[in-house]
């Protein structure tokens, strides 16, 4: 209903700002000025054409000019209702627009219903996904479907794979990171205190839980030796499985955080000899040129 009324009153004023438009208010006056504007008309014409000079038109306009504003003059003090239809074109409107807002403000839309702030924000809350794996996961899918995805985003993955204790993944999101970045030394920085603080916790590579459990048990020196030895293992492997371009990444990365420089730099040539026909492989093992050829 209150749609209706507000249509009525949007229609009435509508009706009177038109009005003017529509109106037939002849009469003398009307004529003598369409008369006046033709004759300028013609003289604006002449001028163009050369038939009067420049001065002669500016005369003839002014004489013009001064006539219909003498009709206009004689309009309004001959029949002073046409200032009050005037007024009323302004006046009318005025008041229902008034009247419309002093209705709004009363009723308000039908379909709003009032919200607090608490229960907008409660709103917003409810439409992010209910845990932090799945603002993780659409993270991961918004990184993934862009074509130039940005090298801080991969960094905000990472640190989200940290906290859900995801380590592997935060690793490769760091790498891929560090090569979208050419090498951005602040990213190698982060990636590395990460393996440090799991060096320290005894998290290396291919550790399974009970491994861990007896290294928690060692003290530093017998800790960093089992790590070592298990570094050691898994470069045996890889010279026995030399196809698995994931467990050079882990061992190239161990001989990083055990300071193995060295060694990792000969562990990545022979990596890239092994992946030389594959270039989608071998961009595995760009963040660690990088880092190593940062060195020298």
């Amino acid at each position: 209903m209150i749609w209706l009324i507000l249509l009525l009153l949007a229609g009435l004023v509508a009706a009177y700002l038109l009005q003017p438009f529509f109106s037939n208010a002849d009469g003398p006056e009307r004529d003598r000025i369409a008369e006046a504007r033709a004759q300028r008309a013609a003289i604006d014409l002449d001028e163009a054409e050369g038939r009067l000079t420049d001065q002669a038109a500016a005369q003839a306009r002014d004489a013009l000019d001064r006539r219909i504003l003498e009709i206009l003059n004689h309009a309004e003090t001959a029949n002073p209702v046409r200032n009050l239809r005037t007024a009323a074109v302004f006046l009318v409107p005025a008041f229902l627009i008034l009247g419309v807002a002093s209705v709004y403000v009363r009723i308000g839309s039908p379909e709003y219903e009032r919200v607090t702030v608490a229960e907008y924000q409660a709103a917003q809350i409810a439409e992010l996904p209910q845990s932090l794996d799945g603002l993780v996961v659409e993270l991961r899918n918004r990184l993934e479907s862009d074509p130039n995805p940005p090298a801080d985003g991969y960094v905000l993955l990472a640190r989200s794979y940290v906290r859900l204790g995801n380590v592997d993944a935060a690793l490769s999101a760091y790498e891929r990171a560090i090569s979208l970045s050419n090498g951005n030394q602040a990213v190698v920085s982060e990636r590395d205190r990460l393996l440090e603080a799991l060096r320290d916790r005894s998290a290396a590579p291919a550790i399974d839980p009970e491994a861990a459990e007896r290294i928690q048990a060692m003290t530093p020196d017998e800790q960093a030796a089992m790590i070592e030895s298990m570094v050691e293992g898994l470069a045996v492997r890889l010279e026995q499985n030399p196809e698995d371009a994931e467990g050079w990444a882990r061992l190239i990365r161990a001989r990083l955080v055990l300071g193995q420089r060295d060694q990792a730099k000969l562990d990545l040539q022979r990596a890239q000899e092994i992946f030389a026909q594959d270039p989608e492989t071998l961009t595995q093992f760009e963040p660690f040129q990088a880092e190593l050829s940062g060195e020298e």
